[in-house]
């Protein structure tokens, strides 16, 4: 309360006037200040308005769906979990079609049963959260396809393409012309 009347009575108090010299009383009640007057002709200028290009700041390209997503993700090093959802993104972004989406989203470790299945085959038990380089693996079924399903070009193109995203997403490219 102390503050609030302090305030205001500051503010009630007359301000000496700009003509009237400092430490002479004013007998009359001061007139208030006059503002220049406005500028006219080339000094009308905004003082905020840049001078040259120099001074306006660079503008940031615009950010691809797979830039914005690479920043999310190091594919050599996600989980079976991360990569479904990564997979997902990049269909929703438009970047993979459906079928290119389900074969990278297919993570058999994500199975209930895995240990039951494909683990009692291979040994291996699931590992769902475990981090793994995708990259190498996409590398290694792209080898294999080439190898083994020379007949199948839609599917070695599929598999091609998938690698290519998550090269992209390994290591995305910038360039500012």
């Amino acid at each position: 309360m102390k503050i609030l009347s302090l305030l205001t009575q500051q503010t009630a108090k007359p301000k000496p006037s700009v003509d009237t010299p400092v430490g002479t009383p004013s007998q009359q009640p001061s007139a208030p200040a006059k503002s220049p007057p406005p500028a006219e002709g080339p000094q009308a200028v905004s003082p905020r308005a840049p001078d040259s290009l120099a001074d306006t700041p660079a503008a940031q390209p615009p950010r691809t769906p797979l830039q914005e997503l690479a920043q999310n993700y190091r594919v050599r090093a996600l989980s079976p979990r991360e990569m479904t959802d990564l997979s997902f993104e990049l269909h929703v972004a438009g970047i993979l079609n459906f079928d290119e989406y389900s074969l990278l989203a297919f993570q058999p470790e994500l199975h209930p049963d895995f240990d039951k299945t494909t683990g009692a085959l291979t040994g291996q038990r699931a590992n769902p959260n475990g981090r793994r380089d995708f990259v190498a693996l996409w590398e290694e079924r792209l080898a294999f396809e080439r190898s083994h399903n020379q007949n199948d070009p839609e599917t070695i193109d599929r598999v091609e393409r998938i690698l290519n995203v998550l090269r992209a997403i390994d290591t995305p490219t910038n360039i500012i012309v």
